[in-house]
């Protein structure tokens, strides 16, 4: 007879039910055998039992936001100590950081089974979009420590094209609006758009991912606009927000011939999450998270309560998989909440943007 997969090894496209999730992932990462030392520690000082208390999604919100302790804690204290007995999880994980926007950045992992499980999902919300097999992208987006750069990457190849990029340093240009210099900012938007031209009018580009900021600095010059209808099949843009107005105009009078496709990703969920296919260009990117896995609630930012469908609200997301377990983490961002479009648990989103400040911090996105 065999033994049923568990909640935490299904696809991300064939999910368990919510409730299930959370007892296994609970299980996984507060059992003594393995769970992280993290963890296993901060539960000695919660005043409820996580094995014994938290058997739902509901049960989640007991748990206190750790996400500022991602800055300096070492990854070594996070990782699950069953993994060393998952058979084919030899290798380490793979080290991410997030962006800065709020300051120092936060550093998670991943190893190779929940990296591939999102990748997948990733792949075949792409494909619902219709993005071409075979040919070659352009990635104007931060790798180094970023996870959107091995993700892109990974989409070029996987969908068979060349992958081409830029350097890119977001926090460089974060660093340059913070101190209020603008010139330099300026000088550095000009220096990426530099290194996109030759690439754009030498390369057979079908596929643009690039982030909303750089997509307005590539559309003041006309050249390269006329390129981009030329070649590009495809546009997709993250790492920053982009308000409704400017989104309806690059569908509907820049490129009325491409799809330009949002997404929308964070380091501490571990996926980037395409808009919702179909509708009309008037129509808001919602953005449905792989549930489960990543569960998003729009929620008053003062009392935590979800707000009504059509209300904006502050996100709050659980992360639950056997790599990492992130409950409860309050977003900087805001967004419009809407149903989740599979019927999955939790909210769909949209329209979202970042709050002024976050943690005592002045939010700043830059070019990413």
């Amino acid at each position: 007879m065999t033994t049923p997969a568990s909640a935490l090894d299904l696809p991300w496209d064939s999910p368990p039910g919510a409730d299930d999730l959370v007892r296994e992932a609970i299980d996984w990462h507060f059992d003594p055998a393995t769970g992280s030392p993290f963890w296993l520690e901060r539960a000695r000082t919660l005043d409820f039992d996580p094995r014994a208390d938290v058997r739902t999604v509901a049960d989640l919100k007991r748990f206190p936001n750790i996400i500022d302790e991602l800055r300096d804690i070492a990854l070594e204290r996070l990782v699950p100590q069953g993994y060393k007995a998952v058979a084919g999880h030899n290798e380490p994980p793979l080290a991410g950081e997030s962006g800065g926007t709020t300051g120092a950045a936060k550093r998670v992992f991943s190893f190779a089974d929940v990296r591939d499980a999102s990748w997948s999902w990733y792949w075949g919300r792409l494909r619902e979009h219709k993005v071409p097999a075979g040919r070659n992208w352009l990635g104007v987006v931060p790798a180094g420590p970023h996870m959107i750069g091995k993700l892109t990457r990974d989409a070029a190849d996987h969908f068979g094209g060349i992958y081409f990029t830029v350097d890119l340093d977001p926090r460089w240009a974060k660093r340059c609006i913070a101190t209020g210099n603008g010139q330099a900012l300026k000088d550095y938007v000009d220096h990426m758009v530099d290194q996109i031209e030759p690439i754009l009018l030498g390369q057979d580009i079908g596929v643009l991912a690039i982030t909303p900021p750089l997509l307005d600095a590539l559309c003041r010059r006309d050249r390269l606009v006329e390129v981009i209808k030329e070649k590009v099949a495809k546009i997709t843009w993250s790492g920053a927000s982009m308000d409704s107005d400017t989104a309806l105009l690059l569908r509907t009078e820049v490129f009325p011939e491409i799809d330009v496709i949002g997404i929308f990703g964070s380091t501490m969920i571990f996926c980037g999450i395409p808009q919702r296919p179909g509708g009309a260009p008037t129509d808001p990117a919602v953005f449905d998270p792989p549930s489960p896995f990543s569960i998003f609630d729009v929620v008053d930012g003062e009392t935590l309560e979800t707000v009504e469908v059509g209300q904006r609200g502050q996100m709050l997301s659980h992360h639950l998989t056997r790599n990492l377990f992130l409950p409860n983490n309050l977003e900087r961002d805001t967004a419009i909440r809407h149903e989740h479009g599979l019927g999955l648990h939790g909210d769909a989103v949209s329209e979202v943007r970042p709050v002024e400040t976050f943690g005592g911090n002045k939010v700043i996105e830059g070019v990413y």
